[in-house]
């Protein structure tokens, strides 16, 4: 546990990174909008999508597609896909860890491992037997990849184009009207 701490403590009060420099806004209270390609393998089957995430807050953020925009404020998850006309209402653990919580800043259970190089970030979640990386670009120290595998059969990336800084975001609007509603919170 206090590896942990003196490695979260590191990363958030540390020397001036990449890493650092990408968190510190956050930190500021500055909302995060991420153009993003967001690539899941699970089992052999692979699933693609791009769109804009959001960072409003600690556990709070939004993934905008064409097909669907996930909201997430703690442990409440409400999904609205487009194409099915669906507007879902889930809850998850407050121990769930994602791909989106790690980059809107969830970084309680994350241990940093030896940095191979001045742009790359190796890390794990011991919790959850992950592992992953961070990757920045090597002239603008821009975020550029988040990697993070579950298992050899499971993985996530997000891959980064754009990241913009916003003093404003509305994440309550939600358009329900003609969409079937499904309450899955228990």
């Amino acid at each position: 546990m206090i590896l942990v701490w003196i490695c979260h403590a590191t990363l958030l009060n540390g020397e001036h990174s990449p890493l650092n420099s990408f968190y510190e806004p956050l930190k500021k209270n500055l909302i995060l909008k991420m153009e993003i390609n967001f690539f899941q393998s699970q089992f052999g089957n692979e699933y693609n999508s791009s769109g804009i995430f959001y960072v409003v807050d600690y556990r709070r953020y939004v993934y905008d597609s064409q097909s669907i925009k996930m909201i997430v404020e703690d442990s409440l998850v409400t999904t609205i896909n487009n194409e099915t006309r669906q507007l879902v209402y889930s809850s998850i653990d407050n121990n769930h860890l994602s791909i989106l919580d790690i980059i809107s800043g969830n970084l309680d259970n994350i241990e940093l491992m030896d940095q191979k190089s001045k742009h790359t970030y190796h890390f794990r979640v011991p919790k959850l037997e992950y592992e992953g990386i961070f990757e920045f670009d090597k002239y603008s120290s821009q975020l550029k990849m988040v990697n993070l595998f579950i298992d050899k059969d499971q993985s996530v990336m997000v891959e980064v184009k754009s990241v913009q800084y916003l003093d404003y975001y509305d994440m309550s609007i939600i358009n329900g009207e003609n969409f079937e509603v499904i309450d899955l919170r228990e």
